[in-house]
């Protein structure tokens, strides 16, 4: 058995989807930052509506607000993401129909799939 959270998240000021992983946990490793990189590259692969340029700022290590995702991340030595959507429509890739919709959100949550497959082998 092996352990990975994903946290789904609104964001309202930053028009874009994009995951926040636990850098700033005291336990954060070389293992958790590579499992990290490979669950973010597989999904900008596999998703065009996810990307990583744009972002909350890392937090320094050992400052994380040991709460929810850092949380589960820090007592579970795991792979933990907050998933970011935006409320309105992902800039990247706009849409001037529909803007971010119900309909988008569930492809981001169903392409989350190929990461999770890609970094399943290397989970506790």
């Amino acid at each position: 058995m092996w352990t990975c959270a994903l946290d789904a998240h609104g964001d309202e000021s930053l028009p874009y989807n994009f995951c926040v992983g636990t850098e700033g946990n005291p336990g954060y490793s070389e293992r958790i930052e590579t499992l990290e990189n490979a669950f973010k590259t597989s999904w900008q692969a596999s998703c065009p509506d996810f990307q990583t340029e744009q972002g909350y700022s890392r937090t320094p290590p050992g400052q994380a607000n040991l709460t929810a995702t850092n949380w589960v991340g820090q007592q579970f030595d795991c792979l933990a993401f907050t998933i970011e959507m935006p409320f309105k429509d992902n800039a990247n890739l706009p849409d001037a129909q529909t803007g971010w919709s119900g309909e988008r959100s569930k492809k981001l949550g169903a392409s989350v799939l190929q990461p999770i497959l890609a970094v399943a082998s290397r989970l506790r």
